[in-house]
């Protein structure tokens, strides 16, 4: 069954309806201008059980549909528990993906998807909500003593006894990644032993003993901040090849809100658990024949090397253990002990869309995409020359460079360039302006 019709629409840009006030019609402008900016999205990222929800919720929220169903997928894997995983070769990978959602602070709408995401897991399994999902990573030491069995131990918000799923949620990364560069701080060596599912026991001073985990992390961070935190030291450290990173942006404008009414919230929150339930009494997800075939071709794409450098070679590292790993969460989530061609497609569509976040947001900004984001975030005023010149490029690009680019964009029909006298009033040479288009619709 194809789940893609609906999310199609919410990835279009959005029209201005006829009776839109000016300032209304402004505000949609800049929904698609933002939208504009993003990667390609392959509709078959939606062709699957957590699409049909976001086909359903998505028509009552400003989140962009993606970071909806990367929410839903972080938790389902979390969800599901340790006995569903996928094996590559001798190593055993659990249901765990980590989804680091990009997108401008005011603009992205994070926070919103996480809202459309919860709502629905509290209606298939609300015990979950309240005991498995946490906020506020610290350090290696206070996520290990998150899984100590010990009575004894009065951790605040302790996970109970026997149960390893925790879901950390992580609204401002950029906070967490100060912490993390602490000198001391164990935290990264520590995260990456949980997207193995690992032993997170410490022996520092406060010793946790804590042999296995199950942790799923759902983080959020605006462009800026991530380029302007990160390291090579931090990169080269192999935590964020864990990540799954995709850029968002608010998908529609509701001035007047929305929700999703209660029996369909019902509904839609009983399909889920019984699929998760379903799910979590599986072992080991194999492949059916079609989809072992598949899965060879994918390895191969995911596993060249691309030529990329910096965070895109860091952040595409584990590209093809992420898809193994989100299409078995596709399996598990479609009652199935093996993964289908079609879950394959789904997981791959968007691993290469994070893989294109990767390569448009956290390369340097001297790139066609971030340069037209730069120039849509000015709305009608534009940009001019000389804030190109200095503001985006630092005076670090050579003019030649600068027109290249600039010319690319307006030959593509992305940006249009016009002129306007100076403000100083002195005569001379107009003022060069750069403004983005907004998309047809």
């Amino acid at each position: 069954m194809n789940h893609a019709a609906r999310p199609l629409r919410v990835v279009d840009e959005p029209a201005v309806p006829d009776d839109a006030s000016p300032d209304e019609a402004e505000a949609i402008a800049e929904v698609a201008r933002a939208r504009a900016a993003l990667p390609t999205v392959d509709p078959a990222v939606f062709d699957c059980y957590l699409g049909t929800l976001v086909e359903a919720v998505e028509p009552h929220t400003e989140a962009d549909p993606l970071a909806i169903l990367a929410s839903l997928l972080c938790a389902a894997g979390v969800r599901l528990g340790q006995d569903p995983h996928v094996r590559a070769g001798d190593d055993p990978h659990p249901l765990l993906v980590w989804p680091l959602i990009v997108g401008r602070t005011s603009a992205g709408r994070k926070g919103t998807s996480w809202s459309s995401a919860r709502r629905l897991l509290r209606a298939a399994d609300p015990d979950f909500v309240s005991r498995n999902v946490r906020s506020g990573l610290t350090s290696g030491e206070g996520l290990a003593a998150m899984f100590v069995d010990d009575d004894s131990d009065t951790t605040p918000g302790r996970l109970p006894a026997g149960d390893r799923r925790l879901l950390m949620l992580e609204p401002e990364w950029a906070a967490v990644m100060n912490r993390m560069r602490r000198e001391g701080n164990s935290l990264s060596a520590t995260l990456r032993a949980a997207w193995e599912g690992g032993d997170l026991s410490t022996l520092s001073v406060n010793a946790r003993i804590a042999p296995s985990s199950h942790v799923g992390l759902l983080a959020h961070i605006s462009p800026r901040e991530f380029r302007d935190k990160v390291s090579a030291s931090d990169m080269a450290g192999g935590t964020y090849n864990r990540f799954l990173p995709l850029a968002v942006a608010r998908s529609k404008f509701l001035p007047e809100g929305g929700a999703v009414d209660a029996d369909t919230m019902t509904e839609l929150g009983t399909s889920l658990a019984d699929r998760l339930i379903a799910g979590a009494s599986l072992d080991t997800i194999g492949f059916t024949t079609a989809a072992s075939q598949l899965w060879r071709r994918l390895y191969v794409e995911f596993g060249r090397d691309h030529g990329d450098d910096g965070p895109v070679e860091q952040f595409i590292a584990r590209a093809a253990p992420n898809c193994l790993r989100i299409a078995a969460i596709h399996a598990a989530l479609d009652f199935s002990d093996a993964i289908k061609p079609n879950h394959l497609t789904a997981a791959a569509a968007l691993v290469r869309y994070s893989i294109a976040t990767a390569r448009a947001v956290f390369t340097d900004t001297q790139t066609p995409a971030r340069l037209l984001a730069w120039i849509a975030e000015a709305g009608e005023q534009g940009r001019t020359r000389k804030d190109i010149t200095t503001g985006f490029f630092a005076g670090k690009k050579k003019a030649a460079d600068i027109n290249a680019l600039l010319e690319q964009l307006i030959d593509t029909g992305r940006i249009t360039r016009s002129s306007r006298p100076r403000v100083d009033g002195r005569g001379g040479r107009p003022t060069e302006v750069y403004t983005a288009q907004t998309p047809r619709t």
